[in-house]
């Protein structure tokens, strides 16, 4: 046998077998990586039942992963801590927080990340919140609201320190999909966790594919979630805080031309209100006498009745620009 063709035969071999292994390594890291993934999530993960239907429920405590994140920027220039967030907290919960979300984009995961200013504030807030006790608030109000309200899809609530980006201590960005941004004062988590619940059924029941809402949908949506908290807890919800009484035409005014308008700025300052002369958390305000004159026409009409029903349909019925003429 030629000497010369046998190395070659023998280097071609190595080659080969080289090959194979890089590849099972990667396969191996690869899936060291998906278990390590599956693992962090059943780490902070607390999954349950409405005893009555069967419908599930998912809660992510996604504050339990900022301690890998603070071990990993250690050291690191600030440079890294958008990519190391993403990879310590984002990516792990990323599938059953964010994905086949409607509204993945409501809110800005660079406006989510945590920067070296904020850490002792984050590690302070995190010490301090009880894991079972918030799977109990937050069970009870899911269940409680379920019974009023069923479905068949999963509702999956991921809970992240408080976020001082963000105006409000909680948010639906799709169906099935709650942001909760930990608030010192949570007695009205529970109210508050059952209206982000009808808008999560809201948006299952009534968005339709590259639906944008409007400025009369976004009434609509707020006032039946005030409404339904309100129904869930009589006793404890928000409605006596957002509720103005007065029809106030000035006001009125600045909101009627974004009824039809899409336009998410305006929109979202017409709800929000405390700017342009709009007074604070008006969109829910109005959003909801319009809900309550509408269900004062409808008394027997159920929950899944009102909650599909059209919003213009609805604005129209009522009558409520008669309000403001």
């Amino acid at each position: 046998m030629n000497p010369i063709n046998s190395a070659r035969k023998y280097s071609i071999l190595i080659c080969i077998l080289l090959i194979f292994t890089l590849s099972a390594c990667k396969q191996i890291e690869q899936s060291h990586e998906e278990v390590n993934l599956e693992n962090e999530q059943q780490n902070i993960s607390y999954t349950f039942k409405n005893p009555k239907t069967g419908q599930e429920f998912n809660i992510i405590h996604a504050y339990l992963l900022y301690e890998n994140y603070f071990a990993a920027v250690k050291n690191q220039p600030d440079e890294t801590l958008s990519k190391l967030f993403q990879q310590e907290i984002i990516t792990p919960v990323h599938e059953a927080c964010y994905e086949d979300a409607e509204f993945p984009n409501f809110i800005s995961l660079t406006g989510m990340i945590t920067k070296r200013s904020e850490f002792e504030r984050v590690k302070n807030q995190i010490e301090k919140m009880n894991t079972d006790q918030l799977n109990e608030v937050f069970e009870e109000s899911l269940v409680k609201s379920s019974d009023v309200l069923p479905t068949d899809k999963e509702t999956t609530v991921c809970i992240f320190p408080e976020n001082e980006n963000f105006p409000s201590d909680m948010a639906t960005i799709g169906s099935g999909k709650i942001i909760v941004y930990y608030n010192r004062f949570h007695n009205y988590f529970k109210s508050s966790m059952s209206h982000e619940y009808h808008h999560s059924v809201w948006f299952e029941k009534n968005l339709k594919e590259n639906h944008l809402l409007t400025g009369l949908d976004h009434l609509t949506l707020e006032g039946e979630a005030v409404m339904f908290e309100t129904l869930v807890y009589p006793n404890l919800n928000n409605m006596y805080i957002v509720l103005n009484e007065s029809f106030n035409k000035e006001h009125w005014s600045k909101i009627e031309p974004y009824l039809e308008s899409t336009d998410s700025e305006k929109i979202l300052e017409m709800k929000i209100g405390g700017s342009n002369g709009i007074p604070n958390s008006y969109g829910y305000s109005e959003g909801y006498k319009m809900i309550r004159s509408y269900l004062e026409l409808h008394p027997d009409m159920t929950v899944e009745e009102w909650t599909v029903k059209d919003p213009k349909e609805i604005f129209e019925e009522t009558n409520y620009i008669a309000n403001y003429r």
